[in-house]
């Protein structure tokens, strides 16, 4: 007994499973516990996407340069349509609503930027503007967002795609 109450654990736990083996009893349990293997079955299942996105954000200029019109494509008409600049560190400046909200998906919101649009005079973006512009649906209460990046030239007050 001097010898049993000496045996590290491990040692204890192996001589328990040879003994369950070599008697026969619980053989099937025991291998299990020897090749200690398992298997799970996982299902996942989709919705698809949460709320629509935006279709398109596209930018055309005046032969001038000095006028940019972004066009906003959506498949359903957002509750609102606003824009911001980012800015240099990452955050979002000043949010614009879309004056004209978008009727149907058939007319896409428009967003007309000149040198002296408050959004430029705000950003104080030298070369470039990247403009973020959010549609909020009012379904499903989801936003979806796209950016666009605008080149500026300060001095000749220019703003183009």
């Amino acid at each position: 007994m001097s010898k049993l109450r000496s045996l590290q654990v491990p040692a204890l736990a192996v001589g328990a499973f040879a003994l369950t083996v070599l008697l026969g009893l619980g053989g099937g349990p025991a291998a299990a516990l020897w090749q200690q293997s398992a298997t799970a079955t996982m299902t996942v299942t989709a919705n698809g996407w949460p709320g629509p996105a935006i279709t398109s954000l596209t930018c055309s200029n005046t032969p001038s340069q000095k006028e940019s019109t972004l066009s906003v494509t959506v498949p359903q008409a957002p509750a609102t349509l606003t824009y911001a600049a980012v800015q240099a560190d990452g955050t979002y400046g000043t949010s614009y609503s879309v004056t004209t909200p978008i009727a149907s998906t058939l007319t896409p919101g428009t967003i007309t930027l000149t040198g002296t649009s408050q959004i430029v005079v705000d950003s104080g973006a030298a070369t470039l503007l990247t403009v973020r512009v959010t549609a909020t649906y009012t379904l499903d209460q989801t936003v979806a967002s796209a950016n666009y990046t605008l080149k500026l030239d300060s001095k000749s007050q220019k703003v183009y795609c």
